[in-house]
């Protein structure tokens, strides 16, 4: 059941991260005369993808971290796999990998958040070719990475890897998507 679970994780978290990208929309070239003006970028707040993903670039490998939440459960996971994972998501730190390699690389599945000086040391599970060793060129990595806490994203943190780390500073908009919606009136 386990193994079904994750495959089905798998495979419904890779489509929404393929096609929201992993990276910032780019700033739009200036306006030429005479053609028509280039929509602007979409708004923070409006990808859960972008605003909760940093990169950690090896050497011909760039991974990608997302941090799982409240909303980015609702855009990788459909039912009933996105109910288990938000009650995963809202009693610990999780974080989703995924990347693919230009060449091969010698993957390190060790992750560790640290806050406030604090390490912490996730467990990793494997989806698709995220086990510490080899991985060939052009082969697809996805993994989760549980930790025991939660990281408090009101405060910065750094997820470190055996081979690079990236730090979380999460902007007022994403922050502030993440608290739970104010009590019906009357309440």
């Amino acid at each position: 059941m386990k193994k079904s679970v994750l495959v089905l994780i798998a495979f419904v978290v890779t489509i929404p991260l393929t096609l929201a990208g992993q990276n910032p929309p780019p700033v739009p070239p200036p306006a030429v005369p005479g053609q028509a003006a280039q929509p602007a970028p979409p708004a923070p707040g409006t990808n859960p993808l972008v605003d909760y993903t940093r990169q950690i670039k090896y050497d011909g490998l760039n991974l990608s971290v997302l941090l799982v939440n409240n909303r980015t459960v609702e855009v990788l996971f459909q039912a009933p796999t996105k109910y288990s994972m938000r009650a995963r998501a809202n009693q610990q730190t999780l974080l989703y990998i995924q990347g693919t390699p230009q060449k091969e690389v010698d993957l390190s599945t060790a992750f560790t958040i640290e806050q406030d000086g604090q390490p912490m040391t996730g467990t990793a599970t494997n989806i698709k070719n995220f086990a510490t060793g080899k991985v060939p060129a052009g082969q697809r990595i996805d993994g989760i990475v549980e930790f025991p806490k939660k990281v408090d994203i009101n405060k910065p943190f750094t997820v470190k890897n055996g081979h690079g780390e990236v730090q979380f500073i999460l902007t007022p908009e994403a922050i502030k998507a993440l608290a739970p919606p104010p009590p019906p009136p009357g309440k």
